[in-house]
């Protein structure tokens, strides 16, 4: 999931805007809103995914403020440093840009580029069942997060959390949404309770 940063253009944006629910399980978050920048109403955006040429791609993104989601149509798209910098039509002030602080920054899962082999997006593993390779009931994945290089999950069960490492040692199988199968290694479950 890498990508080169390419020069942003401005686009000619639509007028289609609306307020609605979406289906979460088809919207893949790809970023946060972390702050406004500027007085013109750009928003700075700490992106969460590695797809980072995504950006110049899209014409359209869905803002999510605590569940509520509206489609945003993007006017530019740049990047400083490790943040993307993005001008929305719909917020023309700081002001406006102030508000949207927080929001989570998605898209339509079919705008995501298709996935190399042993690659997954996070949002497959969360709620999955996790299974060892002996076919035993671990628990269910309810966190994932970085820790240098590698990806961590986090799976609870009735008696509490632990984390297994998502390598190709421990990560087996993957069917999206469902279950996750790992080699247990030995001591892992014990290590982290």
């Amino acid at each position: 999931m890498s990508g080169v940063l390419s020069s942003a253009e401005p686009r000619a944006a639509s007028s289609f805007n609306q307020l609605r629910t979406m289906d979460s399980v088809d919207l893949t978050q790809i970023g946060t809103i972390i702050n406004s920048h500027g007085i013109k109403g750009e928003v700075k955006v700490m992106p969460i995914t590695e797809d980072v040429e995504l950006i110049y791609r899209l014409d359209q993104l869905i803002i999510d403020e605590g569940g509520q989601q509206q489609l945003f149509n993007v006017l530019r798209a740049r990047s400083a440093k490790n943040y993307w910098l993005i001008q929305f039509d719909e917020v023309r002030d700081m002001d406006a840009a102030k508000k949207l602080k927080g929001a989570s920054v998605r898209v339509n899962d079919g705008e995501l580029r298709p996935l190399e082999k042993d690659e997954f997006f996070i949002h497959d593993l969360i709620s999955a069942k996790v299974y060892s390779t002996e076919d035993e009931y671990l628990g269910v994945i309810t966190g994932f997060f970085e820790a240098g290089n590698q990806g961590v999950c986090e799976v609870t069960d009735e008696n509490g959390m632990f984390l297994f490492p998502a390598s190709q040692e421990v990560l087996k199988e993957i069917v999206p949404g469902e279950k996750v199968i790992i080699n247990l290694l030995p001591g892992l479950r014990d290590l982290n309770r």
